[in-house]
């Protein structure tokens, strides 16, 4: 049965297994809706105790990501943004709606689970939410030393907006909630760009976490550097959560006193969302036992990040099923395996 609605309990997602979000069908949410509605179904049939809302790519005719489902309305609603092509300018200051944004496609999910009686078979629905500073990043992208996120008053008018919204997917039943920030990948590397220290960072983050009741969640791809690590376990999120099987040099960046002493849940990415090639249920059973060997049982398991970057590919789609099937299957004979041997 779902959680929703219950107290925090980090045993719910020991060995959980849940998705990042994003698949390579194209959008059409605001058409037939078909590939949304295959994309909720393949993920509960697959057997992920907490699957994503789907975030699904759109076309060159009609752009659509995890950076304009957010800034879209914005700008439809006169708020201080323009999007012309996919491309997102600040044309005057930047304000915040009366209303959460960015809800239709979780509303629409829940429902979609409830009316087709899907939430007995996982364990609950997960949302995710881009980020501050990566929407920030979105705005004004073409010099990056000029975009929306060199300025601090547009990220923390973003963090209201966005806490905005998780509060309103927290309020209508998500059982956790991610917060994407691919962002602190160029911005928190040797040295913080724009001149923001990590506590200027770990307080925006936390204007957002702290206003989540059910299990909070920071997503972060790429290589972690010494200064996200510490953000990361600064900040109030009780899941941090980063790729570990396309880039394996984070499996030294976090130690299991560290992930414990300060509470936290790992999300493992132990399958890899670049690379076409299948891996085999051995296969993800020996990272995943890599990362328990590391990190203690306190994680969750899931691919690195979402798949939609893999559209365009030949059987893009049904591959990204597969390994999200593989990867529920070592779940399930581990847990089988360790069952057995305690």
């Amino acid at each position: 049965m779902p959680v929703m609605g219950m107290a925090k309990d980090a045993t719910a997602l020991t060995l959980a297994t849940e998705d990042v979000g994003s698949l390579p069908l194209h959008d059409d949410f605001q058409l037939s809706r078909e590939h949304v509605k295959r994309a909720i179904l393949d993920k509960v049939s697959v057997g992920l105790d907490y699957p994503c809302y789907p975030q699904l790519p759109g076309t060159e005719e009609h752009p659509m990501n995890m950076n304009l489902e957010f800034l879209i309305p914005l700008a439809e609603g006169g708020f201080g943004l323009r999007v012309e092509k996919g491309s997102v300018y600040q044309v005057g200051e930047l304000k915040k709606p009366d209303r959460p944004i960015g809800v239709e496609r979780a509303i629409f999910y829940l429902n979609f689970l409830k009316e087709n009686h899907l939430l007995d078979k996982i364990r609950g629905p997960k949302a995710c939410v881009t980020g501050p500073f990566t929407l920030a990043g979105y705005i004004d992208r073409q010099n990056i030393l000029t975009c929306g996120t060199s300025k601090s008053e547009v990220v923390s008018t973003l963090a209201r907006i966005v806490a905005d919204t998780c509060m309103e997917f927290d309020r209508i039943g998500f059982s956790i909630i991610n917060v994407d920030e691919p962002f602190f990948a160029i911005m928190l590397g040797r040295r913080s760009l724009f001149g923001y220290n990590e506590n200027f960072v770990v307080e925006v983050l936390n204007s957002i976490l702290g206003k989540i009741h059910c299990f909070s969640a920071v997503h972060v791809c790429g290589a972690v550097t010494p200064l996200i690590k510490k953000v990361l376990l600064e900040s109030e999120a009780d899941i941090i959560d980063h790729e570990f099987q396309g880039t394996p040099q984070n499996l030294k960046i976090y130690t299991r006193r560290e992930i414990e002493d300060r509470n936290k849940i790992l999300a493992f990415g132990c399958v890899s969302s670049s690379n076409p090639n299948v891996e085999s249920v051995d296969q993800i059973k020996c990272s995943i036992k890599k990362g328990l060997d590391i990190f203690g049982d306190k994680i969750i398991i899931k691919p690195d990040c979402g798949f939609g970057g893999l559209i365009g590919l030949h059987s893009a789609y049904e591959i990204s099923i597969q390994k999200l099937k593989n990867m529920v299957q070592a779940v399930k004979e581990l847990r089988g395996s360790l069952n057995t041997s305690s």
